[in-house]
């Protein structure tokens, strides 16, 4: 076995080093209080049986994962202290922290690590985790602190999908109950109203937390939470571009911006004549105001990127890389370079039987979305001013389904959510993806090019490859990754950096000063 150098998992000491079982750090008095946070109502108290998002971000206060995903996305240690990986890549061997204890006095083992895999498989795809092991076969423990998995094959980003909460393989009441390893303990619950988190004092992976007491209020929507933040009620509440944007930002009140794995792209239809030509395709990306969309139709949520790389990402190709300048003089070069002249504002060509073509091009969307028929139609001016005549067609989103999968259209509006381990056969596959023409060996090449690769410097080496090949024949054309919304009172201070993974992690060097 050789140490297993990829994406900071060499490590000893976690976060800001290991503190003695019950012990403080000196915090100034400010950093001391309670606030509260707004959660939809649960059905269950069990972590592995969430299914609202906002119910995800509490339940991580009290129970911990054995990595997180930082904002880069690299994962990072937490319950695990240190892996080793195989030399075909096919085993992990975790060590743990020592010194770990439930909130009910029970040690925290290996033991529990596999309960809760083996609890995850049970459940099937009623866990929103559950996809998170398929790429894990087996769970070997080893001893109270180590034990293995054995995978189903090489995957070098798999550490990022561990981000789900341990359980307690000792307790069979959770779903009425929480009892974590986590930063906080429930304190009281009253179903359908409110709970009460206190700090657990016997916390050890970093620093306690200064808030002693978190309060959670029960909401229908996460569009409700945030109304109760602008009128004071509630400190603090992760939300959504779509669920703040006819809020209005209240007198007391701020919003942060997290980067997210939600990506927005315009489709092509490489098998469609007018789009089978790639400068054609360039031209279509250099056209596009990506800016303008992010803040005309997303409101400011969302950072500009073709390239199915998130842009706060280490393994992102850069900005100076990616093709999201806009720039129309050079697409209109890369049109005429086709063949294709301006006539009156608008690309035409002379075919060999001297009849007259007109660079036109539809582009479907689902008319149920509204933000997508916004920048479709952005898009559609965009493309106007080099001389492409566009066609937006919004259908039924069952009609917008069968076209694409019969490749009947020339481009689309899409987007997905890509997984934390930013794999993409979903995507750019050849056979998902063979109603838009695309076929490409280097891609394949690239594709599988990522899972072997053990460092930071070879995997960056790998995605910045893919990204190259996915630049060249440009498949798709990404607009942005989204961003999402921390509503918070203007007095809630400390947040630094949030990450969509463990958006509540750094709860504890959160404090409330003046507004």
């Amino acid at each position: 076995m050789r140490k297993f150098l990829c994406i900071s998992l060499i490590f000893v000491l976690l976060l800001g080093g290991c503190k003695p079982s019950g012990t403080t750090e000196e915090t100034p008095a400010r950093l001391t209080g309670e606030f509260t946070l707004a959660m939809q109502t649960p059905a269950s108290l069990d972590p592995l049986l969430a299914k609202q998002k906002s119910n995800v971000l509490v339940y991580d206060l009290v129970y911990d994962s054995l990595v997180y995903v930082d904002r880069e996305m690299r994962p990072v240690p937490y319950l695990a202290e240190s892996c080793t990986v195989s030399e075909d890549g096919t085993t992990i061997s975790f060590s743990l922290h020592d010194g770990i204890f439930w909130h009910d006095g029970g040690a925290f083992t290996a033991a529990d690590v596999e309960h809760t895999i083996n609890r995850i498989r049970s459940l099937g795809e009623s866990c929103i985790y559950y996809d998170r092991l398929q790429y894990i076969m087996g769970v070997t423990v080893r001893d109270r602190l180590h034990f293995d998995l054995q995978l189903t094959m090489p995957h070098v980003t798999v550490l990022n999908l561990l981000d789900f909460p341990i359980v307690p393989g000792h307790r069979s009441d959770l779903d009425t109950t929480m009892v974590g390893t986590g930063q906080y303990t429930l304190d009281a619950y009253t179903p359908q109203k409110n709970m009460t988190l206190r700090r657990n004092e016997k916390w050890t992976l970093s620093a306690l937390p200064a808030m002693e007491t978190i309060h959670v209020k029960m909401v229908e929507s996460a569009a409700d939470a945030a109304n109760m933040v602008k009128i004071g009620e509630v400190t603090a509440v992760a939300s959504s571009m779509q669920s703040v944007g006819g809020l209005g930002i209240g007198e007391k009140m701020e919003i942060t911006h997290y980067p997210t794995l939600e990506y927005e792209f315009i489709g092509f239809n490489l098998a469609s004549p007018p789009l089978s030509p790639y400068r054609v395709r360039y031209a279509v990306s250099y056209a596009i105001d990506r800016e303008k969309i992010i803040e005309d139709v997303y409101l400011g949520y969302g950072s500009a990127a073709c390239v199915p790389v998130p842009p706060n990402a280490y393994l992102y190709i850069g900005a100076d890389s990616d093709k999201t300048v806009r720039d129309t003089e050079g697409a209109k070069a890369l049109l005429f370079e086709e063949g294709y002249n301006l006539v009156d504002g608008v690309m035409k060509r002379v075919l060999e039987d001297e009849s007259e073509e007109t660079l036109e091009i539809t582009l479907l969307v689902n008319e149920e979305n509204e933000l997508r028929k916004k920048y479709a139609e952005k898009v559609k001016e965009n493309l106007a001013e080099i001389g492409i005549v566009v066609s937006v067609e919004a259908v039924p989103f069952a009609e917008y389904r069968d076209r694409l999968a019969q490749g009947k259209f020339d481009m689309y509006a899409g987007g997905c959510e890509f997984s934390a381990d930013l794999t993409y056969d979903f995507l750019l596959g050849a056979a998902p993806v063979a109603q838009n023409g695309y076929s490409s060996a280097d891609m394949d090449s690239a594709l599988a090019g990522l899972d072997p690769q053990r460092t930071d410097d070879t995997i960056r080496a790998a995605y910045v490859q893919f990204q190259e090949i996915f630049l060249r024949d440009m498949p798709l054309c990404g607009i942005c990754f989204l961003d999402g919304a921390l509503v918070h009172t203007s007095a809630l201070k400390g947040i630094e950096n949030p990450a969509a993974s463990k958006l509540y992690r750094n709860i504890g060097t959160w404090y409330l000063g003046e507004q």
